[in-house]
């Protein structure tokens, strides 16, 4: 995970519509747990997550809760996931669909892909986005 801290520029899509947003990594609680918040830079498109991992119980697992201004009867959710040669993985489970969310390295950024998979529905792009290194100057989040 130190290799998404700091602030970070994510151009993107989010169902298929243009969605820019700004992220900051961060350690907490003696770098037992990193939460990477995300925030929508377009007023219109309000949005902000904060979405913690944690080493799993296994080795190269991880876990997460994933938490946003939606809210909602199934926030946070639980993500379970593993380490990859490129990067990590991590399936958020909601009764509709789960989302399996990777992020894979590119070159000093990420790319980061949500994909929807409902049951009987082929496999949906959800939302993409690119990471690139930020100044964190000015970047504030609620969480």
């Amino acid at each position: 995970m130190s290799g998404l801290e700091g602030c970070w520029s994510a151009p993107g899509q989010v169902r298929g519509k243009d969605a820019t947003s700004v992220l900051r990594g961060e350690w907490h609680l003696g770098r037992r747990y990193f939460v990477l918040h995300l925030r929508s830079v377009a007023p219109a498109q309000a949005y902000e997550a904060a979405i913690t991992y944690r080493a799993g119980e296994k080795p190269g697992g991880i876990g997460s809760f994933w938490m946003d201004t939606f809210g909602g009867l199934y926030e946070p959710s639980l993500g379970l996931g593993a380490v990859s040669p490129d990067g990590f993985y991590l399936d958020y489970h909601f009764p509709d669909a789960a989302y399996h969310n990777r992020f894979e390295r590119r070159g000093k950024g990420w790319r980061w892909t949500i994909v929807e998979r409902a049951p009987g529905k082929p496999d949906k792009l959800f939302a993409r986005y690119e990471l690139a290194p930020a100044s964190c100057r000015g970047t504030t989040f609620t969480f």
